[in-house]
């Protein structure tokens, strides 16, 4: 008996020692331990035979030890983060600060022996390829100063819009489709389009190949901030814009200067090999040749874009997190080309402000959110579309980065006309308010959809180009019929909830 109450009390002491700081201290010790592994083991065939370890010999003698060796590092590390969690658990004594000193030693330790073995490993290997395309890394200051600018700037326009009455009340602007609970600024997506100007005119200055592009995001930026304005204030004259066949006029005409400015798509795959050339009707305008199939099916297809993507903009978080892992994705495939010429890497430097603008407005559109991006969403949807395209990204790879949105918009639009509702007009039927009815918190939808961006974007990354059709056939199949059982499942519930039932024929 007095045995058992002497165990249960060294488990209770035990149980309270990992209630504390002890185990996240001991995890992360452990973390570093394991990374410096897997790093010396994937570096392993590039590892020279001999080392040179820590020089422990006599000077004068031999210096270098067989490259087995390194692995006595993490192993040190593993010992030494075990012993540290021994001291910590078998403390007794009441010793000011024993815990912390103990930690202290212990994550030191292994950082210092982090370092070393990844220091042994630079200066006695082989050339080997880094783990990070040193371009990527190259693009980060440029994201982290769109990152800084949103984040300095977002603050002040929301006060602005608080002293303006840029507000949308949900007990007073009755939208179906909204699950807004309080009262939120609306014009984010306006603050990301000056930003992301902003941020362009520095880094990338006014080339002739962008000049239409900039025009365009400045035109969607203002209808954008115009349109949330009338949303707000019922008495203003911009009221015609609730119309939508108004609105979707007004975002084709925004999106002509990119268009006419060489943004186009001249060639489509062919699922059963080879390319098809649009270019096959030609109008002679000038001096000029307008390819006409072209600008047509560019217009429409990022105009489909804007409206496909800011209509995944209904849950705090969501569009941030979607914009800017795809804007990562198009940097990614920017800088893909063998023969990589200055455009390219001006493509990527622009999706990299685009992915540090949309990052840095999180802290403000999170749940619950301080600023909704309002129409002026649609401004993101013309960059991520815009840049795609000039990355000469296949519309197979493009569809898969923003599959979830873009299938969803699909299932509704067809969805609302099979109900005879007007295909522009928004309800609570999409995705996103499916998850939110099924029990998911609004944190979990939005991070949702931040991952199945990532995964299905890095999915047609790393697919190979005559492969990426068909691939993006059978998972959008996939995931529509998912996205359809869905839709039934609610349908059903309502139809449970109001009992209606199906007359019987006789």
């Amino acid at each position: 008996m007095r045995q058992n109450k002497k165990i249960k009390k060294i488990v209770d002491y035990i149980s309270v020692k990992l209630k504390d700081k002890t185990i996240s201290r001991f995890l992360l010790a452990v973390f570093l331990s394991i990374f410096s592994f897997l790093y010396i083991l994937f570096r392993y065939r590039y590892i020279n035979s001999e080392i040179p370890f820590w020089y422990t010999k006599t000077w004068g003698d031999y210096q270098l030890a067989p490259k087995f060796s390194i692995f006595l590092i993490p192993l040190m590390m593993l010992a030494i983060s075990f012993v540290g969690l021994l001291f910590v658990l078998l403390n007794k004594y009441y010793i000011q600060f024993f815990e912390d000193i103990v930690w202290m030693f212990v994550l030191s330790s292994n950082l210092v022996l982090a370092a070393s073995s990844f220091r042994i490993i630079q200066v006695a290997s082989l050339p080997f390829k880094p783990f990070i395309n040193p371009l990527y890394i190259g693009l980060v200051p440029y994201a982290v100063t769109a990152f800084l600018l949103m984040f300095l700037i977002m603050p002040y326009f929301i006060d602005y819009a608080q002293r303006k009455k840029l507000i949308t009340n949900p007990q007073i602007h009755d939208h179906p489709g909204m699950i807004l609970q309080a009262p939120s600024a609306r014009g984010g997506g306006f603050v990301y389009s000056l930003v992301f100007l902003l941020s362009a005119f520095l880094f990338i200055g006014f080339p002739k190949e962008f000049l239409g592009f900039y025009l365009s995001v400045l035109m969607v930026a203002v209808l954008g901030i115009i349109d949330d304005y009338q949303n707000t204030h019922p008495s203003s004259s911009y009221r015609a814009l609730e119309n939508p066949a108004l609105r979707l006029f007004l975002l084709f005409l925004s999106v002509l200067p990119v268009v006419f400015s060489g943004v186009a798509i001249n060639t489509v795959s062919n699922p059963f090999g080879g390319m098809v050339n649009l270019n096959v009707l030609q109008i002679s305008i000038g001096s000029g040749v307008l390819a006409v199939v072209p600008v047509i099916l560019t217009a429409v297809w990022v105009v489909w874009l804007m409206n496909v993507l800011s209509w995944s903009n209904g849950v705090d978080g969501q569009y941030a997190g979607i914009v800017g892992v795809a804007s990562i994705l198009i940097a990614i495939l920017a800088l893909r080309f063998n023969d990589l010429q200055p455009l390219h890497m001006q493509i990527a430097i622009l999706a990299a402000i685009s992915a540090g603008a949309s990052f840095g407005s999180v802290r403000f559109n999170w749940h619950p959110s301080q600023i909704m991006w309002g129409f002026g969403a649609v401004s993101a949807g013309l960059v991520i579309a815009s840049l795609a395209i000039l990355a000469k990204a296949k519309i197979a790879v493009s569809v898969l980065i923003i599959l979830i949105p873009f299938l969803d918009a699909f299932v509704t639009v067809v969805r609302r006309l099979v109900q005879k509702k007007n295909p522009f007009k928004g309800d609570r039927g999409h995705l996103h308010h499916i998850l939110l009815n099924r029990g998911w918190s609004t944190s979990k939808v939005a991070l949702f959809y931040w991952s199945a961006t990532a995964v299905f974007g890095l999915i047609g990354l790393l697919t190979p180009e005559k492969d990426v059709f068909k691939l993006m056939f059978i998972i959008a199949g996939i995931v529509m019929f998912l996205i359809i059982l869905l839709n039934v499942s609610i349908v059903r519930k309502k139809k449970e909830e109001t009992g209606f039932t199906t007359p019987i024929k006789n």
